[in-house]
């Protein structure tokens, strides 16, 4: 798999250098690859663009395989973009502001999986909503771990099938 190193370097590259002139330890980044499908086919050519606040800190485009990953610097609110001409955009919304344990010096990576749909099976439903995080990622206590946000990613999934079932009803 060929991963973005550039994206990598320039979203920790301010964290590194700070942490190199202190004589700290390397900074903890969350790891972050996983694959786009269309639901059934590999993704190849997805656009994923990194945003800190409105700013773009990083961009790439999913290999053959629809593979994709990056790292992100800690202490800070990211917005993942994932989208392709002719398909619905999907954005995550990753928090990566956490209290860690004092004695952590790595985090699990965190995998994700995900598909976009064709934009025209929403037909002329609108879909500004889908606009908004389609899953948020958190730091867990409990699981030591960045995970998602079920309970919020379950409402989304819901209002994203009501809009499917809205735009069916619609064409017929």
């Amino acid at each position: 798999m060929r991963y973005s190193f550039i994206l990598s370097a320039l979203l920790t590259f301010g964290l590194a250098f700070g942490a190199h002139a202190q004589g700290q330890l390397e900074p903890i980044l969350l790891e972050v690859s996983g694959q786009v499908t269309d639901g059934t086919r590999k993704m190849p050519g997805c656009t994923i663009v990194i945003y800190d606040g409105n700013e773009v800190v990083g961009q790439q485009i999913t290999t053959k395989s629809g593979n994709f990953g990056f790292a992100l610097g800690l202490g800070k609110e990211f917005a993942v973009v994932f989208s392709k001409e002719g398909f619905q955009a999907k954005s995550i919304l990753i928090d990566t502001r956490a209290k860690l344990p004092a004695d952590m010096f790595a985090i699990s990576p965190l995998g994700m999986d995900l598909s976009l749909l064709p934009a025209d099976k929403y037909g002329t439903v609108d879909t500004d909503v889908l606009d908004f995080p389609y899953a948020m990622v958190k730091w867990d206590k409990r699981a030591m771990a960045f995970i998602q946000d079920q309970q919020y990613t379950a409402g989304m999934m819901r209002t994203n099938g009501a809009l499917l079932l809205q735009a069916g009803r619609t064409t017929k």
